[in-house]
C-alpha cells in the first residue's frame, strides 16, 4: 500500500471526525450525550494538536507554542463546562472546543514548513 495514500486517508479520517463531531455537539440536545461528545472532542483537540506540535521541527518553536496553545483552548473548554457556575457555560465550552479542533486542523494542514 502507498504511504501517500495512508497519510491522506488519516487526514481525511481526521477532518471528518473533526467535521462530524463539532456538528453533533451542537445538535444533539441530551445532556449526557452532548457531555460524552464534547469530552471526546476536548480530547481529540488536543490529540490534534499534540500531533501538531510532535511533527513540526524543533527549530520552528513559535509554531510548535501556537499548537499548544490551539491544544490548551480545550483543557480551558473542559475547566470552563465542568467548573462554570452560569448558565451559557455549555455554550461557551461548545465554542472553544470547536475552535480549538478548527485551528488544531488548520495547523496540521496549513502552518507546517
Amino acid at each position: 500500500m502507498d504511504l501517500l495514500f495512508v497519510l491522506v486517508l488519516l487526514f481525511v479520517v481526521c477532518i471528518v471526525v473533526s467535521i462530524l463531531g463539532s456538528i453533533l455537539l451542537f445538535f444533539v440536545w441530551n445532556r449526557k450525550i452532548q457531555n460524552a461528545i464534547f469530552f471526546a472532542l476536548a480530547c481529540w483537540a488536543f490529540f490534534i494538536s499534540y500531533v501538531n506540535a510532535i511533527s513540526i521541527p524543533m527549530i520552528y518553536i513559535g509554531q510548535q507554542m501556537l499548537s499548544w496553545i490551539f491544544g490548551f483552548m480545550s483543557a480551558v473548554a473542559l475547566l470552563i463546562r465542568y467548573a462554570g457556575k452560569t448558565g451559557k457555560r455549555y455554550i461557551v465550552s461548545n465554542i472553544l472546543v470547536t475552535v480549538s479542533i478548527v485551528s488544531s486542523a488548520l495547523g496540521v494542514f496549513l502552518f507546517m514548513q
